[in-house]
């Protein structure tokens, strides 16, 4: 029986990768630099640090990275921060919320855009615990972020391990629940998860929505 479930947040709750990676795109192209998809999707669920070094080497240097973060920055700014929500996701979260099913979230970004994008979507009142990637030392795949959310959910209701499932739509974060022992759930995003992931998974599916239907 579940007692806790901990979910990723950009491309799993909110569906930002997207808009992020177009303002990517559209950013690099002002400096004539053709940015791809195949290369944004490698940034996806890595902690800040290593995405930073990734992107850095994929603009080729410093002052095309810096360019790109002032653009996109400037680009949700415009956007108010805010993403809308993925398919399922607010069904799912009061699903839980009628089953007391304690929630938290695990997330690489900084816990000002966790409080922020959620709160602009109407949903972080479901969850009792945040976790940021910018708290702990190795971000994912590492599985630091949810040993310390399970810490912490541990504070709020008493359960072990086989009784927390994990959400994740990226293959470091699925890696990372995988490295910590979670059932994980994979809902892809942007990128369909490796052959380890299908393997070590509690499931992949289409949707938040669809695994809400298959109860």
């Amino acid at each position: 029986m579940i007692k806790a479930a901990i979910f990723d947040m950009d491309g799993l709750l909110i569906d930002s990768e997207r808009m992020i990676m177009q303002a990517c795109i559209s950013a690099a192209k002002e400096i004539g630099i053709t940015y791809t998809q195949a290369e944004y999707v490698e940034l996806i669920g890595r902690a800040w640090p290593d995405s930073t070094r990734i992107m850095t080497k994929q603009l080729g240097g410093e002052e095309n990275f810096q360019h790109v973060m002032q653009c996109i920055n400037a680009s949700m700014d415009a956007d108010g921060n805010a993403f809308p929500l993925k398919k399922g996701a607010l069904a799912l979260l009061q699903h839980y919320k009628t089953k007391n099913i304690i929630c938290g979230v695990a997330s690489s970004s900084p816990i000002s855009h966790i409080q922020e994008r959620l709160s602009a979507v109407g949903v972080l009142d479901y969850f009792s615990v945040i976790t940021s990637g910018h708290e702990v030392a190795n971000g994912k795949p590492n599985p630091d972020i949810y040993l310390l959310a399970m810490e912490r959910l541990g504070k709020v209701v008493d359960f072990q391990i086989e009784a927390c499932i994990a959400f994740e739509d990226s293959e470091p974060g699925a890696r990372a629940a995988i490295a910590a022992g979670l059932n994980v759930i994979v809902v892809p995003d942007l990128k369909q998860p490796s052959d380890f992931v299908r393997e070590n998974a509690f499931g992949v599916v289409g949707s938040l929505e669809g695994y809400l239907n298959s109860f």
